[in-house]
């Protein structure tokens, strides 16, 4: 029996788990009754947790959707690996939930500590999905650049790192902790370096 299979349905479900999670990070957010402008305002936590969950979100869907563009067939294992990077991402609506519940308040460094543990998590299992699966020529597009997966395997491999800064730069400061993440969306956001640098070698 034919082990590898096309990869639509494994990216079809991811689509739909992350959308779901973003979706639900809106749950997490409080409704003010009565003195509606001064409560939200004192709120704000909740809403820029919020924010910056919903953000890291789509930039996750964005990478992750890039990421298959590059890969033709996915096998067992690989599903594997997906399912643990998306059982992270789900975890994001808690985790945001925790953190804005607990700024300001004597546990606000351990709530923090669990909300970058999550993103450090789930940028490494990211990445282990991406290592394996290009470790693996039947996995990957037969036309792909291997110099171009060298340097996205590069990329990727930021998003983990500058977490773990933020983990380590939460056991002596939370609000500073925010600056690691700030740094990733904001890379990120953005095309890939690696994709315009090999257009531009084969160019010159």
């Amino acid at each position: 029996m034919h082990n590898h299979r096309p990869t639509d349905r494994l990216e079809y479900f991811s689509d739909a788990v992350l959308a779901i999670a973003a979706t639900l990070l809106a749950t997490e957010l409080p409704k003010p009754e009565t003195n509606l402008l001064p409560e939200l305002v004192k709120l704000w936590p909740h809403y820029a947790a919020f924010a910056a969950s919903f953000l890291f979100i789509c930039i996750a869907w964005s990478n992750h959707h890039n990421m298959f563009g590059y890969l033709k067939q996915t096998d067992q294992y690989l599903l594997i690996l997906n399912i643990l990077f998306l059982m992270f991402v789900t975890l994001q609506s808690f985790t945001t939930g925790l953190l804005a519940r607990h700024i300001g308040k004597p546990d606000e460094r351990t709530a923090a500590l669990i909300y970058h543990g999550t993103l450090l998590m789930m940028t490494l299992l990211y990445n282990c999905t991406w290592w394996y699966a290009t470790s693996r020529d039947e996995l990957v597009e037969d036309d792909t650049d291997k110099r171009l997966i060298r340097l996205l395997t590069k990329e990727y491999a930021i998003a983990p790192a500058l977490h773990l800064a933020a983990l380590l730069v939460c056991l002596w400061s939370v609000p500073f902790s925010i600056i690691p993440v700030v740094l990733l969306y904001v890379y990120f956001a953005f095309p890939r370096f690696s994709e315009k640098k090999i257009k531009q070698q084969d160019q010159s």
